[in-house]
């Protein structure tokens, strides 16, 4: 009995699947095709199937009421997608349809006329004394005409954008749309606005400040109290409070305006270490290893004063600088007093010099323009290369301008900067020594893969002759950071043992080609000239020397690491001497000729490895 009844449960199990797999197996052989009709613009027709769901995945449904409930949904999709492009008219009905295994979604859409724009309002919520825009005109936008969502919605983010840099910081839109007229296809565009009430700056509460004055970051605002209240004034704040480098952490928010409409801002912020220490290496054939360590403090008295210290050692020059900056959040800038010990040992001259300066710089267009002036004293006791020494004491009133709106330091991509710096000197010589000077670069290609960048650089001495400016004065060129292919300061007049003379004036010109070849590769090319003149003021005569090659930046998370390798196109003549013995008499050869050495050659190959681009 029981061996009976097991078989019997066991046989109707079986039955029970046999009868349900080729439902099943109905269900997932389903092939289903979605159709739309009623569009003959082909791209439209693209575009309306690319929001379709059914279109988009056609597979894995197991009955036909899944498809219906979808294809409602795609209908109301694709309504939305004409509204979107100005068919305000338009209707779309879905059909479904079944043929045994096959099924078959047809939307058929009837888009009607692209409406036109004929008109734009803006619609007030709320009700103030206070003057705003009434038309798109009064608020600085020219609308044209276009019915797209994409461009309603730009329109809407404009004139938001604008509210919130006239007063109206807490404007916010309650939702745009557009009233259709069917029977002529034109529409009104409407733009429902509430912007409360119009508001003023007031005061600054700062929190979050332990070590750092708070009345420091207060004076940091761009604005004044009683300023009408822009939005673009509280994002240049948090800039300016940034670039203090003295907090990690910084939000600005508004408080609830008073009922005069004075907005008091409330600025909370995580200060950071103020101390740095760091270090930085580079290369040259011409100069050798180069490196520098320096140390500063952000906030030594507590209202961001900086104090700087820096030693530099490179084969030629080695210095030690401290500096100390106050700043002046009012003026906005800053003034500094800083002291500079260096001594020079190259082929042109051997100095060791003094430098005890002031100075006092201002800032204005948004911080890109940098005027400064200030009052120096140099002393430097100077060796020429012809064994002549001498000394150098003078008073020099150091003025310079600079703009500069470059978006990275260390690798721009956009941007140009441009120097005019003026130096007038007093004391054993009187000459005003004049630099001028700018960069820029473009891009091409996607995401600017491909960059042509350029450099130009102009230099004059008026008062004085190139033998009477001392030579720690003089314009030199040649090496890393000047014409590459050339060694330092051997670009310009030699003497008659390849020692460099310096000169009153000087040119240079820079090119250089880039290219993205990996996302933190780069490979350049690269021509470099000029050279320098006794002249007052560049004449370009005597030798215009260029200099060219390639080279590879590597991107980290500092900046790029750069190595560039160049070769003089314009190579000199080698210059010959008569050799001298070790008691310095002069040598003969057997046949009673001079006997000569090489003093000077161009070599033919220059390598330089240093942290960041060139320019």
């Amino acid at each position: 009995m029981f061996e009976f009844v097991r078989y019997f449960f066991l046989s109707f199990a079986v039955a029970l699947v046999t009868a349900a797999l080729p439902q099943a197996a109905a269900a997932r052989d389903l092939k289903l095709e979605t159709r739309i009709e009623g569009l003959s613009d082909g791209d439209l027709r693209k575009e309306m199937r690319a929001v379709s769901g059914l279109a988009q995945k056609p597979d894995g449904f197991s009955s036909l009421a899944p498809i219906r409930r979808q294809a409602e949904a795609d209908a109301g999709l694709i309504m939305q997608a004409l509204l979107s492009k100005g068919y305000y008219a338009a209707t779309v009905s879905p059909d479904v349809s079944r043929e045994e295994l096959n099924v078959i979604v047809t939307f058929t859409v009837d888009r009607g006329p692209l409406f036109k724009i004929t008109d734009y309002q803006i619609r007030y919520e709320d009700e103030i004394s206070a003057d705003r825009p009434q038309t798109l005109n009064a608020a600085d936008i020219r609308p044209r005409q276009v019915p797209t969502g994409d461009a309603l919605e730009s329109i809407e983010q404009r004139l938001l954008q604008y509210l919130w840099n006239n007063g109206f910081p807490a404007a916010e839109s309650l939702g745009r749309h557009v009233d259709a007229k069917f029977e002529t296809g034109e529409a009104v565009a409407v733009f429902p606005v509430r912007t409360g009430p119009l508001s003023y700056f007031g005061d600054i509460r700062v929190a979050g400040t332990e070590r750092v004055a708070a009345t420091y970051v207060s004076k940091l605002r761009p604005f004044k109290r009683g300023d009408i209240y822009q939005r673009e004034d509280v994002d240049e704040y948090r800039t300016l409070i940034a670039e203090t480098g003295l907090f990690s952490e910084i939000t600005i928010e508004p408080a609830p305006p008073l009922a005069d409409g004075i907005t008091d801002l409330i600025v909370t912020v995580q200060e950071r270490k103020h101390r740095t220490v760091g270090t930085g290496l580079s290369f040259g054939t011409d100069v050798g290893v180069g490196a520098n360590v320096f140390w500063e403090h952000r906030n030594l008295l507590g209202k961001g004063e900086r104090l700087y210290a820096e030693l530099d050692f490179a084969g030629p020059k080695q210095g030690a600088e401290l500096t100390f900056t106050k700043p002046l959040p009012l003026l906005p800038g800053n003034w500094n007093t800083s002291l500079l010990l260096e001594n020079e040992d190259t082929d042109a001259f051997s100095a060791k010099t003094s430098t005890l300066g002031f100075g006092i710089t201002q800032y204005r267009w948004n911080r890109d323009l940098e005027l400064s002036a200030g009052i120096q004293y140099q002393y430097s006791d100077i060796l020429d290369n012809d064994g002549t020494k001498s000394t150098f004491s003078s008073a020099s009133l150091p003025l310079s301008a600079i703009y500069n709106n470059e978006n990275d330091p260390l690798n721009p991509t956009s941007g140009y900067r441009a120097r005019l710096l003026v130096t007038p000197f007093f004391g054993d010589v009187q000459f005003n020594k004049v630099q001028i000077g700018g960069a820029s670069r473009i891009g091409f290609g996607p995401r600017d893969k491909f960059m042509l960048a350029g450099r130009a650089t102009l230099g004059a001495s008026y008062g004085a002759s190139r033998t009477d400016i001392p030579a720690t004065e003089r314009f030199y060129a040649g090496g890393g950071g000047s014409v590459r292919g050339y060694g330092y300061q051997e670009v310009g007049p030699l003497d008659d043992k390849g020692a460099p003379l310096g000169g009153a004036s000087l040119s240079e010109i820079n090119v250089e080609a880039r290219a993205l070849v990996r996302e933190n590769i780069q490979i350049a090319a690269f021509v470099d000239a000029g050279s320098v003149y006794a002249s007052e003021t560049p004449d370009f005569s005597g030798d215009f020397l260029i200099g060219a090659g390639l080279g590879v930046r590597y991107f980290t998370p500092i900046g790029p690491l750069r190595l560039d390798i160049a070769t003089p196109l314009t190579p000199r003549d080698p210059i010959r001497v008569q050799r001298t013995g070790e008691d310095g008499m002069p040598e003969f050869n057997e046949d009673g000729s001079p006997a000569l050495t090489t003093a000077f050659r161009d070599d033919p190959i220059h390598v330089y490895i240093a942290l960041g681009q060139p320019f």
